[in-house]
């Protein structure tokens, strides 16, 4: 099986069209997201009416949480709050029980996904250091987790003395002793310092995971949040991809 791992999508339409566009091209059997369709982006309705058509699994985030009341506000900064409370009020009654139903982790084929962490995602922590993942290796029992929350790609690898360190090999080779915690990035808003959309493609049978850059309209979804009054910051971010 060949699964596309998305997450971090954040109402962004024109992000999320060009990469189900390249999946098209690579003929994945599976899409899973792993959270956060929705915040600070201008079409969660849309974005979430896609992913709904195309994923076989989708996960539950923190912005998926928030305006549906099940997180304090207090905990986003003004710009995540702004645009949770704007998100709040257009989502509709179809998108509100999609929502409500959304788990927090799976199982799938061997492997681990989640939006935070492996153990208590509710708590909505990160791994983000060597020392995050050294705390969270032995809360999961698969080979590999993936995860998204931070926006950040990164890959920590396990290796058979024990020893954590970040890989950089794309692809990866997934090593049968060895175990592996891999982010696979935001497809709408990145953080690491690339404005490209972000995901992974792992092939399970050949053991094979690829980290996946592709463009997108940027300044289109710009000018959606500008028409839609949502903080200027949020669009200004996008094209610096941070």
């Amino acid at each position: 099986m060949k699964y596309a791992i998305i997450s971090d999508i954040h109402g962004n339409l024109e992000a999320l069209e060009s990469v189900l566009a390249e999946l098209e091209k690579r003929s994945v059997d599976s899409i899973l997201c792993l959270g956060d369709v929705v915040g600070y982006g201008p079409n969660p309705n849309e974005c979430l009416e896609l992913i709904k058509e195309k994923a076989e699994v989708t996960l539950a985030g923190n912005h998926d949480y928030a305006p549906l009341g099940k997180l304090d506000l207090s905990y986003f900064n003004p710009w995540a709050r702004n645009a949770i409370e704007w998100t709040r009020e257009r989502l509709t009654d179809v998108s509100i029980e999609f929502l409500l139903g959304l788990p927090l982790k799976q199982e799938i084929d061997g492997f681990t996904i989640v939006h935070s962490t492996p153990s208590e995602p509710q708590k909505w922590n990160y791994i983000i250091s060597i020392e995050d993942a050294q705390k969270y290796f032995p809360q999961f029992s698969n080979q590999v987790c993936f995860i998204g929350h931070s926006h950040v790609p990164i890959i920590i690898v396990l290796t058979e003395e024990g020893e954590c360190r970040f890989v950089q090999d794309n692809p990866l080779q997934i090593s049968e002793n060895r175990r592996y915690i891999i982010n696979v990035g935001s497809v709408g808003q990145p953080r690491d310092l690339n404005p490209k959309a972000s995901f992974g493609i792992y092939d399970e049978s050949a053991m094979l995971y690829e980290h996946v850059r592709v463009d997108y309209d940027i300044p289109e979804t710009q000018r959606k949040i500008r028409k839609a009054a949502l903080p200027e910051f949020l669009a200004e971010r996008l094209e610096l991809g941070q």
